[in-house]
């Protein structure tokens, strides 16, 4: 009996102190509100890992930490108007270092796990390759420069890389 108390004990103590070790991941929102536009970006923060890039191929979906932009107002993101409502923020790749952003309306995407990317609308994306090193996803919402000056940046940020999309403001009244 009391080897078996001893032997909970220790194994209660392994238990707590993985706990402590382990690394938290988290659920993280950014909101923005500019010009009447409201946005929430909510995702899920994962540690960035070098060796699942190296077979990316053209093609793949990256889920940016099930990244969801809640829009209250309307948008424009290229030349494509969006309502207000709900999307799916995901990264389809070209390579390991050029990506393009896509929004897919949440109520159009099927599993949020896996959602119909044909329902999706492609953003002018730009990658950056060898950016500062992060060592989890970063998703943010900041203010345009250079060409973007005056839209909305929607970044995901991993590894070395950055992607971002811009968003048109509404005109202000």
């Amino acid at each position: 009996m009391k080897k078996r108390t001893v032997f909970a004990a220790g194994l209660l103590l392994v238990c707590l102190a993985a706990t402590m070790v382990a690394h938290p991941h988290f659920n993280k929102t950014v909101t923005a509100a500019v010009k009447g536009l409201e946005l929430k970006l909510t995702y899920f923060t994962l540690p960035y890992n070098a060796k699942h890039l190296e077979g990316i191929k053209e093609g793949f979906v990256f889920h940016c930490g099930r990244a969801k932009l809640n829009v209250a107002g309307e948008m424009t993101v290229g030349s494509t108007k969006l309502a207000a409502g709900s999307y799916l923020l995901r990264a389809k790749a070209k390579s390991a270092d050029e990506w393009t952003l896509v929004l897919i309306p949440e109520a159009q995407a099927g599993d949020p796990q896996n959602p119909d990317m044909s329902k999706g609308i492609a953003l002018e994306t730009k990658s950056f390759a060898k950016q500062s090193e992060l060592h989890h996803l970063d998703l943010n919402l900041t203010g345009g420069h250079g060409d973007s000056d005056g839209k909305l940046l929607v970044t995901v940020s991993f590894g070395s890389r950055r992607i971002e999309a811009a968003i048109t403001l509404p005109p202000t009244a």
